[in-house]
């Protein structure tokens, strides 16, 4: 006999979880919709996520531009 893991959502823990993230997006316009499509192709190909993708460009230009904060 198996048994069924049921799991129940918290919203008080989502919202604890939420308060210790950081959120950007990104919005392709009509004046610049052939990078989003080219973005969006390329994910597609490479199976990578947007999410990874994004945060190793991010992480390679600060990176490069020694860019750095304390992690106190």
């Amino acid at each position: 006999m198996e048994t069924e893991k049921k799991s129940t959502y918290n919203a008080d823990a989502q919202k604890r979880y939420n308060a210790k993230t950081i959120l950007f997006a990104v919005k392709y316009y009509p004046t610049d919709i052939t990078d989003g499509k080219r973005l969006k192709q390329f994910l597609e190909c490479s199976g990578q996520s947007a999410n990874s993708y994004l945060k190793s460009l991010i992480k390679k230009d600060l990176d490069e531009k020694n860019f750095y904060i304390d992690n106190d």
